[in-house]
């Protein structure tokens, strides 16, 4: 199985990949749709997989427009009269399960690692982990890593195996905003899926100590 150069699937080839009953388990264990009216958490879903796809700058307005138009809603088989505004959209994705999410990405990742040959796997069995700093205004964020300029921040570390991303971990926590802490945190938490690749980090092979982590 090749990387995906230069290759296209649209949006219901893509959704054939995720499977109904894992989205509509999933709604029920995480209770993502608890007081959810119109956004239930598969709407959710396809309103933002559809939003990512259909637009170069992602934004509620463009969100709210997405859901509001007629071809979004043939392809997803929503009522004609359901709308949605800026503001729910705002309420819903402040409080939603981002677990609901990850699960959803998880399963599908599995499901294109099984597709691997092993002298395939092999290939690309180097790790690459690497972190973002996203800032945003104290009054939008009940948690972060305050930098005391009236803002706060979160980091992002994502693994990334050459074809996908295949772990992250989001810190709020002060501690973390050294890579010292956080790099090696998101490696041993991807270790322990139960593979052993070697790994990457910032374009380093991190400083470990090979004992506790097994590398």
């Amino acid at each position: 199985m090749a990387i995906f150069k230069d290759h296209t699937i649209n949006v219901k080839q893509l959704l054939g990949f995720i499977p109904e009953a894992l989205i509509t388990n999933l709604s029920v264990t995480t209770r993502i749709d608890h007081y959810a009216k119109v956004l239930h958490g598969n709407k959710l879903f396809y309103l933002l997989l559809y939003g990512i796809l259909d637009n170069e700058k992602l934004s509620q307005r463009t969100l709210e427009d997405t859901f509001n138009d007629s071809v979004f809603k043939i392809l997803f088989n929503l009522d004609e009269d359901e709308t949605v505004r800026r503001s729910s959209i705002s309420e819903r994705l402040s409080k939603v399960d981002p677990d609901y999410f990850k699960q959803i990405y998880e399963c599908i990742y599995e499901q294109f690692a099984e597709l691997y040959a092993l002298t395939e796997r092999k290939k690309y069995n180097l790790i690459r982990v690497d972190s973002s700093m996203v800032s945003e205004t104290t009054s939008k964020l009940l948690e972060g890593i305050d930098n005391k300029s009236g803002k706060k921040a979160v980091k992002y570390s994502i693994a990334f195996d050459g074809v996908l991303p295949c772990h992250s971990n989001v810190f709020t926590k002060p501690t973390y905003g050294s890579e010292d802490i956080a790099l090696p945190e998101a490696i041993m938490e991807h270790k322990k899926r139960g593979r052993s690749p070697e790994y990457l980090c910032n374009g380093q092979r991190p400083a470990i100590n090979q004992d506790n982590a097994g590398l």
